[in-house]
């Protein structure tokens, strides 16, 4: 290890907590590399096939999108759920109202034409992924991740927190304490977001979403990158399966970290301020977890610049 370090505080008021080693940091949509893997621990058990019709399992959706095109963004599904969700009613981040939301996310269809092999990244595609999970096994998705995913690879420091009940797969997790505020919502829960997953439609779903929700520490999340340098692991995972994406993974290349794509990375972001990147190559990972929206969204800078200079250094000195 090159090196694993904490600073900074997590908040600005003065005699603020100074963040920590084991602190639990909503992970985003980094969540939805741990969809991936669940999704092809399912298929390498045979529960589900890659090839197969997302309606074969969710006949409520009318595309014909296969579970890999949901993987790899080629369904075309809206980028901006929460505004198409707020339009039919819903009211995010309030209890109850998880049903409708999900009426909502069967009936989204591509509103973005793709040609073959194009990609158009959508939260749909892995709130999809999680349903399709959940339906070919008849589990919840936090019980789902903590069997394939986070037990397997003895992440114990990474889970759901869910509303009401503290951190949920199933299984005794680290205290709600140790998790750095986010955001100072003033929209939806009019509060300071701790504890509790920053995604509006995750938290309309309970916590628990195939596109954000897990928490975890910075050492978790290294392990659980550890453990894609594996090929029997990873599979096909890094192999293009669209423009942009393989599967679940974003692709450095022209568009994308430019600078990180000769030495064959994959990466991915999240909105809170999380990231993950992975060097096959040289059998490397880099991954850094700030908060960069607090006190709100509006004020974050840009942290792209630093990413990639901090991810380059990682890859030469390996």
């Amino acid at each position: 290890m090159l090196l694993h370090e904490a600073l900074g505080a997590t908040t600005y008021e003065p005699g603020a907590r100074l963040v920590r080693l084991d602190a639990l940091f909503d992970l985003a949509s980094l969540t939805k590399l741990y969809t991936t893997a669940l999704v092809l621990r399912l298929a390498e058990h045979g529960a589900l096939r890659l090839d197969e019709r997302v309606r074969l399992y969710l006949p409520e959706v009318s595309a014909d999108w296969t579970i890999e095109d949901l993987l790899a963004h080629r369904t075309g599904a809206t980028a901006d759920l929460l505004a198409g969700a707020v339009r039919q009613g819903i009211r995010p981040c309030e209890p109850g109202q998880a049903e409708a939301l999900w009426r909502v996310i069967f009936g989204c269809g591509r509103v973005v034409p793709l040609a073959p092999g194009q990609s158009h990244y959508s939260d749909v595609d892995f709130l999809l992924a999680q349903a399709v999970s959940e339906r070919a096994t008849g589990r919840g998705l936090a019980a789902l991740m903590a069997a394939e995913v986070l037990e397997p690879l003895g992440l114990h420091d990474t889970g759901f927190p869910v509303r009401g009940a503290g951190f949920s797969p199933c299984r005794p997790l680290p205290s709600i304490t140790r998790c750095v505020p986010t955001e100072v919502d003033e929209r939806w829960r009019r509060r300071l977001v701790v504890g509790e997953v920053h995604d509006e439609m995750a938290a309309t779903l309970g916590g628990v979403g195939g596109h954000a929700g897990l928490f975890a520490t910075a050492a978790d999340l290294g392990r659980f990158c550890e453990a894609w340098l594996n090929p029997e692991w990873r599979g096909p995972a890094f192999e293009p399966h669209s423009d942009h994406f393989g599967l679940g993974w974003r692709l450095c290349d022209a568009s994308f970290f430019p600078c990180l794509a000769r030495f064959g990375a994959v990466g991915h972001l999240g909105f809170t301020g999380t990231s993950a990147f992975v060097f096959p190559q040289s059998q490397s990972v880099f991954v850094l977890l700030s908060n960069r929206v607090h006190p709100t969204r509006d004020a974050a800078p840009s942290r792209l610049p630093l990413l990639a200079q901090m991810a380059e250094a990682v890859a030469h000195a390996v």
